[in-house]
């Protein structure tokens, strides 16, 4: 439409179909109608003009009513049904003139009197150009009503943020909100980690998305959502940042529209910041006995500062349950209770939301990590709801040296043990003798899998060269617990011994004598607990070659110490 309300038809052509069998009818229509620049196609009988409609839709149809016996009658109304909304003009003679108001009673958009004009044929063609015109128009103004509305919708319900306790919390209901009220198939919303960090942390997902890091800078981040063939959105107002939107799908409708809903949104997040910074004194969660995740930023603030300056280490935790099989399994308040009654007093544990936790663990190096990881999943293992714990650690400062980097290899740690082998529950009620069967048989119904123990069959001295080799490297890193099975001859005992002839340090051993107890007596065993992960070789020797698997899985590690203690009547501590 232009200034003056006139709908504007430059630019709209045409496509005409005509079904008519007289000849001069066909000569002044394609005269007419190709010197507008419109297509004129002609079928001279019922069939062909169907055919023609049937293949392309038109813009117009020109029917001649009486063809066939007055058969063109009744396609008028049949080609509308093939083609809703399309214009019919019917073709009446003026001998029939009686055919005209059955024709227009069945839908017809006009009618040309034959013998036409080339007036008149110019006046239609320029009726229905203004007709589709007007069509696009409305359909335009449509979408853009409807746009507006969604939009409209999201920034109307921004007011539900203020509900939301935190950011994190506020950021998932965002995300939510976009999927719910726009024509985007998913979102997720990375916002900053911490007040003097500019990493990214995702904090909400929702709809069908592309899985994103956990933890990232910005540019990792648009790479991503550029591999992803995501839309990446800024949310910011002024100098103020609170992070990103990536979103699948079309959700900016209106430009105008979507920026005031972006504005509004960061400016309910930054609220919400400040409130939980001015909170801080209210260090407790409000649903549950842990504290929140503004006094954990803080605390780990303080820890890095005290960490850097008196060369100290500690490590820290994030901690989730996996969906169960029925949607079933502890509430948040449950793991809250479980997780609590598993750490020590010194230990700050922060609820994040409603199945993952953070847990900080002051001046504890990779050793009493692994030991506290260990006594958490036991503690919080329920043995018939077919949930798993999901637990990544990380310590400084080999993984990290702030937190949203440290945050980040635990995250990214603990959705890589959702893969682990040791996740199989029959597996913990397994006889030491028969786990090696049993883990060699899981690879091969999943070989494809990086995560599962690989499987190695090698000449006893290459095997053993390479748990020397382990062992070094263990005790290079720092402090080690070290598990091995001893024997009389060439084995496991013996790597271990020469590998800890040449190092001056020696790490606490756990020797072990496998030879007197059933199904056990010709397995050979290797487990390193280090400042930086696990270790774990267990296989068997036949003549000159051991048939083993070996892992740095740390859970596969604690399900070997387990079922070993269990065979042995005792309890391996790490």
């Amino acid at each position: 439409m232009n200034d003056a309300g006139v709908f504007s038809t430059r630019g709209v052509s045409l496509r005409v179909v005509a079904i008519v069998d007289d000849a001069p009818t066909h000569t002044l229509l394609t005269r007419i109608v190709e010197a507008t620049g419109d297509t004129l196609e002609v079928a001279r009988d019922l069939a062909e003009g169907l055919a023609l409609v049937a293949q392309a839709p038109p813009n117009l149809i020109m029917i001649d009513v009486a063809m066939g016996d007055n058969a063109g009658l009744a396609l008028v109304h049949h080609v509308q049904a093939l083609i809703p909304g399309v214009l019919v003009y019917a073709l009446v003679r003026k001998d029939r003139l009686e055919l005209s108001s059955q024709a227009l009673s069945l839908g017809s958009a006009g009618l040309l009197l034959q013998p036409l004009s080339g007036d008149e044929v110019l006046l239609t063609l320029s009726d229905v150009r203004t007709r589709l015109a007007e069509r696009a128009q409305r359909t335009e103004l449509e979408q853009a009503r409807r746009a507006a509305d969604r939009v409209l919708s999201l920034i109307s319900r921004i007011g539900e943020l203020a509900s939301f306790q935190n950011r994190r919390s506020a950021a998932l209901g965002l995300v939510r909100l976009i999927v719910e009220l726009s024509p985007a198939t998913g979102a997720a919303a990375y916002i900053l980690s911490g007040e003097r960090s500019r990493q990214l942390m995702r904090a909400g997902v929702a709809g069908e998305l592309v899985e994103g890091p956990s933890f990232c800078e910005e540019m990792e981040l648009l790479t991503y959502a550029a591999e992803a063939k995501l839309t990446v959105v800024r949310l910011s107002v002024g100098a103020v940042q609170q992070g990103f939107l990536v979103v699948a799908g079309s959700a900016i409708e209106e430009p105008a529209l979507w920026d005031l809903f972006v504005s509004q949104a960061t400016t309910a997040l930054a609220l919400i910041g400040e409130r939980e910074q001015s909170h801080r004194g209210a260090m407790k969660d409000p649903h549950s006995s842990a504290y929140t995740f503004a006094y954990f930023v803080d605390v780990a603030g303080r820890e890095i500062d005290k960490a850097v300056r008196h060369s100290r280490r500690f490590a820290l935790a994030t901690v989730s349950l996996a969906p169960s099989s029925d949607g079933a399994g502890q509430s948040s308040i449950e793991l809250a209770d479980r997780l609590l009654g598993a750490v020590r007093d010194t230990d700050i544990v922060a609820r994040i939301d409603e199945t993952e936790f953070y847990l900080l663990l002051p001046e504890t190096g990779g050793i009493g990590a692994h030991s506290c990881r260990r006594r958490i999943t036991e503690q919080l293992a329920v043995a018939d709801d077919g949930q798993s714990i999901l637990m990544g650690l990380a310590t400084f400062p080999h993984d990290g040296r702030d937190l949203s980097q440290l945050l980040r290899v635990a995250k990214y740690r603990a959705e890589a043990s959702a893969r682990s082998v040791a996740h199989r529950r029959d597996l913990w009620r397994m006889p030491m003798g028969e786990l090696l069967d049993a883990i060699l048989w899981e690879m091969r119904e999943d070989a494809a899998s990086i995560d599962t123990p690989r499987a190695i069959e090698l000449p006893v001295r290459d095997v053993l060269a390479v748990a020397g080799t382990a062992v070094q490297e263990a005790t290079r890193a720092g402090s080690t617990w070290l598990l091995a099975s001893q024997r009389s001859g060439l084995g496991i005992g013996s790597a271990v011994r020469a590998a800890l002839s040449r190092d001056r340090d020696s790490p606490r051993i756990e020797n072990v004598d496998l030879s007197a107890v059933e199904g056990c007596r010709d397995l050979e065993v290797l487990e390193l607990v280090t400042q930086h992960g696990a270790y774990t070789l267990l296989g068997r020797i036949t003549g000159d070659i051991m048939r083993a698997v070996h892992s740095a899985d740390p859970l596969f590690a604690d399900l070997v110490a387990d079922r070993l203690g269990a065979a042995l009547g005792t309890r391996f501590v790490y």
